[in-house]
C-alpha cells in the first residue's frame, strides 16, 4: 500500500472542509492575485516543501475555503502561480526579423515578470518537480509548453524569411533559446539581471552558426565588454 505525503492528506483534509461556492456568486479577481501572489512569496522565501495553505491564506489575507474554491490542492495552487510567466494566448506580432521578434519576445516576458517573483519561483519549482510528478508535469503543460510555442514560431518565421537556414535544427535552436535565460535564473537564485544581456552576448555566437549566407548577424552583435577592450590595450 503506497503511503501518503504530509502535504497531499493535509489539501485533501482541506479541500473536505471547503464548502462549495454558491451559484451566482462572483469570483474575486483581486482574492486570487492576492492568494498567487502570496504563493509565489512563500515558495521564494521557504521553498515548496514547507508551503502550506494556511500559510497562504494568512499571507493573503483570505480564508482557507478561499482559496479551495479556486484550487483543490498545493500542487494546483503551485502551478497556478507560475503559470503566470507563459506568454498570454493570441499568437506573436510579427516584426519581419528574427533578431527583433527575439528581442520584443524577451522585453515582453521581462515586463510582464516586473514587480513579481516569478522570475526567482519559476526554476526553483521546475528543479523541485523532479520528486513530484504532477507538479512536473503541471508546469511543463502551463509554462515551458507556451513559452516553447512563441519561440518555435520566432524560429520558424526566420526561416521562411530567409534569414536562418533551412537545413538546421530548429528544435535544437529552440531548445538553446529557451534554456539559456533558465541556466542563467538557476546561476543568480533569480536575480532578472542576468538575463537582460543574452540576446547582445550570445546571439551573435548563435546566428553564427544558423544564419543564411544570405542574411547578416553584425546587427546582433554585441558592445565590446571592459574585458575585450582591457584586452586591446594590453596588446598596444
Amino acid at each position: 500500500m503506497s503511503r501518503t505525503r504530509p502535504e497531499e492528506k493535509d489539501d485533501r483534509a482541506g479541500a473536505e472542509e471547503a464548502p462549495a461556492r454558491g451559484r451566482g456568486r462572483p469570483r474575486s479577481e483581486q482574492a486570487d492575485q492576492a492568494i498567487l501572489a502570496a504563493t509565489l512569496k512563500l515558495v521564494s522565501e521557504h521553498g515548496i516543501a514547507s508551503l502550506t495553505i494556511e500559510g497562504v491564506a494568512a499571507e493573503a489575507g483570505v480564508g482557507k475555503t478561499t482559496i479551495y474554491r479556486r484550487w483543490k490542492t498545493k500542487t494546483e495552487l503551485i502551478i497556478a502561480a507560475v503559470s503566470q510567466l507563459a506568454p498570454p494566448p493570441g499568437g506573436f506580432p510579427d516584426t519581419g526579423s528574427f533578431v527583433t521578434d527575439l528581442e520584443l519576445f524577451g522585453r515582453a516576458q521581462r515586463a510582464r515578470t516586473e514587480g513579481t517573483r516569478l522570475l526567482n519561483v519559476a526554476p526553483r519549482v521546475l528543479a523541485e518537480s523532479a520528486d513530484d510528478p504532477k507538479l512536473h508535469e503541471g508546469f511543463l503543460e502551463r509554462v515551458v509548453k507556451p513559452l516553447r510555442g512563441v519561440i518555435t514560431l520566432i524560429v520558424e518565421r526566420g526561416q521562411q524569411r530567409g534569414e536562418l537556414r533551412e537545413d538546421i535544427d530548429a528544435e535544437a535552436l529552440v531548445d538553446y533559446l529557451h534554456a539559456l535565460p533558465i541556466y542563467r535564473l538557476l546561476l543568480s537564485a533569480g536575480d532578472a539581471s542576468f538575463i537582460d544581456d543574452i540576446g547582445p552576448r550570445y546571439l551573435p555566437m548563435i546566428l553564427e552558426g544558423v544564419s543564411s549566407s544570405s542574411a547578416s548577424p553584425k546587427s546582433a552583435r554585441p558592445r565590446s565588454s571592459g574585458s575585450s577592450r582591457a584586452k586591446r590595450g594590453q596588446s598596444g
